[in-house]
C-alpha cells in the first residue's frame, strides 16, 4: 500500500493574527471616521454688513450726532445650534451700539436655531472716512467682517449773511452750497419765512411775507458746489422787525436735510 506524504505546516503565531485583526479594524473606523473629519462642521453666517453713508449733523438739531443704522443677520448653517455673541470695534470718532430690533434696547447675543438680528446703530459727528469691524463668535466659531463708514456734509453759506428790507419791498441773497467728504447726487430746495415770538419762546410762519429759491433742485457733483437765489419779499403790512428766512436742502437719495437761516431786517 503506497503512502500519501503529508506536508506539515508551521502554526501562525499568535501576534501574528491579533496584528491582522487590529491592522483590519484600523482601516474600517478609518473608513468610517475620515467623512465625519473632513465634513464641514455646524457653523453660521453672517450679512446686512455693507458701506455706510451717515450725515454729519442733524439738520434740525445741530447738538446731536448724524447716525446711521444697518440690521445684522447671523444665519446658522449645518444645524448650528448655541449662543453667539456680537462686538464692535470702530475708528476714533465713530460710537456704535448693538441694539433689539424688538425692543431697541442694547442687546449683543443671539441665540440660534435658524436665525437672528441685530440692529448696528453708528454715530459720529466727524466728517471723514471711518472703518467698523464686526465680530460674531461662539466657543471656537468665529467670524470677522470690516466695512467703511463715510461721514458727509453739506456747507451752506449766504452773501450778504444778512438783509434789510423795507415793508412791501423785497431783497436777494446769493447762496452758496458744497459738499463735504464726497457728498453728491440730487438736491431738492426750498423756503420759508419765520418770525419770533420771542417773548414766548417759539417761531411760527409769518403769513404775511414770502420767500422763493431758484432753481428749486441742483445736482452736486463729488466735490462740486453749487448757487442759488434766495428772494425774499416782505409784506407791506407786515409789523414783525425781524424775519427768518429758513433755506432746506434735501437729499434725494437719502432722508437727509440740511438748513441755512438768512436773517432779514424789516424796516
Amino acid at each position: 500500500m503506497k503512502s500519501i506524504p503529508v506536508n506539515w505546516r508551521r502554526p501562525v503565531p499568535l501576534w501574528v493574527l491579533l496584528i491582522g485583526i487590529l491592522a483590519t479594524a484600523s482601516a474600517t473606523a478609518g473608513v468610517v471616521l475620515l467623512p465625519s473629519i473632513l465634513s464641514p462642521k455646524p457653523d453660521f453666517t453672517m450679512s446686512g454688513l455693507h458701506p455706510m453713508y451717515v450725515q454729519a449733523i442733524q439738520a434740525f438739531r445741530p447738538g446731536e450726532l448724524g447716525s446711521n443704522q444697518t440690521l445684522i443677520t447671523i444665519q446658522a448653517t449645518r444645524n448650528f445650534t448655541g449662543i453667539v455673541t456680537v462686538t464692535t470695534w470702530s475708528s476714533t470718532g465713530v460710537g456704535t451700539v448693538l441694539l433689539d430690533p424688538q425692543t431697541f434696547g442694547a442687546k449683543d447675543q443671539i441665540l440660534l436655531g435658524k436665525a437672528g438680528s441685530l440692529i448696528l446703530n453708528v454715530k459720529t459727528r466727524e466728517v471723514g472716512n471711518f472703518t467698523v469691524t464686526v465680530i460674531a463668535s461662539s466657543g471656537p466659531t468665529s467670524h470677522t467682517e470690516s466695512f467703511p463708514v463715510v461721514v458727509e456734509n453739506l456747507t451752506m453759506t449766504s452773501s450778504p449773511s444778512s438783509l434789510t428790507i423795507m415793508r412791501g419791498s423785497s431783497g436777494t441773497a446769493e447762496i452758496n452750497l458744497s459738499g463735504v467728504n464726497g457728498l453728491s447726487g440730487n438736491m431738492s430746495l426750498g423756503t420759508t419765512v419765520y418770525y419770533c415770538g420771542c417773548h414766548l419762546g417759539f417761531y411760527a410762519v409769518d403769513s404775511l411775507s414770502s420767500a422763493s429759491v431758484t432753481p428749486t433742485s441742483i445736482v452736486l457733483s463729488p466735490g462740486g458746489t453749487g448757487k442759488i437765489a434766495l428772494t425774499i419779499n416782505v409784506g407791506l403790512s407786515d409789523n414783525n422787525s425781524v424775519l427768518y428766512a429758513v433755506v432746506k436742502a434735501s437729499m434725494v437719495r437719502q432722508l437727509w436735510y440740511f438748513n441755512l437761516t438768512v436773517e432779514v431786517n424789516v424796516v
